[in-house]
């Protein structure tokens, strides 16, 4: 089987079977990926859609973090708390090291305190004080981030926006999420504090017409494969037949009267 499989003839077959076959892996990916681009894009226009809530009728202060609360809009009235700013180290925007400005936002109503992400600054130094301290902010919800690991960090940064942790220093009543400040009326953050874009929503789904065409193509790669194996049978059993032609017909057995003879 081999000698007929390396015979010039299958390995140019082989060889179209295997250029054949990476295209049709290679589209199947692409259809792969077409799927779970659809399924984000569908995600993103529906969350686009929800409608800005107020803060004081979604969410209740020190109240569980809602199921399907993340990236959910709301709108919440306060004063910013300034002397209560800190900086949450070591994070990153379009490829640059720095850190994040969350202020607390006594909201009305509650008096509670919000953690409004009000943006990112490449050095403590840009992190200035909200322009106007009151003001109505829109923002995308987050849930608590989990405690930093790391420790030793400088006056008035943290690593993580644990709302827990926030608490201990805050004293009060605070909402167990943060937010990702989208707007505000008026604007309260200087121009030296670029606005951090709310994270990409989780897509547990891919569009399934799209999955269906991928394992489409990657069935043609196998078939292509599978092609060229039969193909090399096919060989391999003609071969034999003309061998057999070749040889002509066995001799009769010699039987015991010829021996007697």
């Amino acid at each position: 089987m081999l000698q007929t499989a390396l015979r010039p003839r299958n390995l140019a077959l082989l060889a179209l079977a295997v250029v054949a076959a990476v295209v049709f892996v290679l589209l199947g990916r692409w259809q792969w990926g077409v799927a779970g681009d659809d399924a984000r894009a569908e995600a993103l226009r529906q969350g686009q859609q929800r409608p800005v809530v107020a803060l004081t009728d979604y969410l209740q202060p020190h109240a569980p973090f809602p199921k399907n609360g993340s990236l959910q809009r709301v709108r919440a009235t306060g004063t910013y708390d300034t002397a209560h700013q800190v900086l949450v180290a070591d994070r990153r925007l379009d490829g640059r090291a720095g850190l994040w400005v969350v202020t607390p936002l006594v909201v009305d109503g509650t008096g509670a305190r919000l953690a409004v992400l009000r943006g990112f600054v490449t050095s403590p130094e840009q992190a200035t004080a909200p322009l106007v301290r009151r003001t109505t902010v829109v923002g995308a919800l987050a849930p608590s981030e989990s405690p930093a690991e790391g420790t030793g960090y400088p006056s008035g940064q943290i690593g993580s926006v644990d709302i827990g942790a926030l608490i201990n220093v805050w004293g009060g009543e605070a909402y167990n999420a943060f937010v990702f400040g989208i707007s505000e009326q008026p604007s309260a953050t200087p121009a030296s504090i670029t606005k951090v874009p709310p994270p990409k929503p989780e897509v547990g789904h891919r569009d399934w017409r799209n999955v269906g065409y991928a394992f489409q193509w990657w069935a043609f790669a196998a078939f292509a494969l599978y092609f060229w194996w039969r193909s090399v049978q096919e060989d391999r059993r003609d071969e034999l037949g003309r061998g057999r032609a070749h040889d002509g017909p066995a001799p009769d057995p010699i039987t015991q009267k010829d021996l007697h003879v």
